[in-house]
């Protein structure tokens, strides 16, 4: 009997063995579960968080688009503007060339008109003496046929 009284005794050490075994794996089952289940945790937050992240990252995505398209747009816009400068710029190069051609051109007609005038009033003073003369030189021409006919009727 010994014998299985060894054995009896050897079948409750490993039992209680197995027990102490149970007992420290299930503290370590435990341990594990608390474990994951703050790692789950750590994990869903950091994945809320990445979500977040990746929520904020498309919005950035957008209003850059959107900024680009508004610098495109402006930048269509001042070359536009740059053009139609040019243009304009041109446009006033030619007007002021052609107000300097014409200043130029009325200063010579001025002075044309005032030689021209000049003329006018030497041929007017030169008409008036003419016609003074010849007004005189009628009247005197009168005057003596008169007197000659008087002599003559005498």
């Amino acid at each position: 009997m010994n014998e299985l009284e060894a054995r009896l005794q050897q079948t409750e050490k490993d039992q209680m063995s197995h027990s102490q075994e149970a007992a420290q794996l299930h503290e370590d089952l435990k341990e594990a579960k608390a474990k994951w289940v703050e790692h789950h945790d750590v994990v869903i937050a950091v994945v809320e968080h990445e979500t977040v992240i990746e929520e904020q990252v498309n919005n950035l995505k957008a209003r850059l688009c959107s900024k680009t398209e508004d610098a495109n747009a402006a930048e269509e816009r001042r070359a536009k503007i740059e053009k139609r400068l040019k243009s304009v710029m041109e446009q006033n190069r030619l007007h002021s060339t052609t107000n300097i051609e014409l200043d130029s051109k009325i200063s010579m007609m001025k002075s044309e008109n005032e030689e021209l005038q000049s003329k006018i009033d030497k041929l007017q003073a030169k008409l008036w003496d003419q016609v003074d003369s010849f007004v005189f030189d009628k009247t005197y021409t009168m005057y003596h046929m008169k007197r000659k006919t008087l002599e003559e009727a005498k």
